[in-house]
Parts: C-alpha cells; structure tokens; sequence
C-alpha cells in the first residue's frame, strides 16, 4: 500500500463543471469589487490632501521654533 497518499486531514472534494467555474469567477470578482471599494476609501481628497500639507507645514515651523527656543535658552 502506498502511504504516501493517505492524508491525516478531512479532504473536501470540489465537483467539476460549470457551476465551479462560475462560482470560482464570481468569488474573484467578488474579492476584486471588495479591494478595489477599500481602496477607494483611502484616497484622499485633493481638499484634505492640502489640508495635510499644511498642517505638516505648520507642525515643521512649531518644531523649528522650538527648537529655536530651546537653544536660545542653553544658550542664556
């Protein structure tokens, strides 16, 4: 007896045909419809994507700033 083909597991069998097809291109599409909607939420705006430009603007002169004062105050 060859043991090689003997699995341990539970062995699920797909029946062949056209439902199979039909159901496997539908589950892509599926998968497909799903990744591209969650990409679609990700995208930003070109109003919120200026909105973070500023903001890293705005966060990169108070850290200069700081930074500044921080020195001024050593040096003092």
């Amino acid at each position: 007896m060859n043991t090689a083909l003997v699995g341990a597991g539970h062995v699920t069998v797909r029946p062949i045909g056209h439902s199979t097809l039909l159901q496997r291109i539908s589950r892509r599409a599926g998968l497909a419809l799903v990744a591209w909607s969650r990409g679609a939420e990700q995208r930003h705006s070109r109003e919120e994507l200026a909105e973070l430009h500023e903001r890293r603007q705005e966060a990169e002169r108070l850290r200069e700033e700081r930074f500044r004062n921080v020195a001024m105050a050593r040096m003092i």
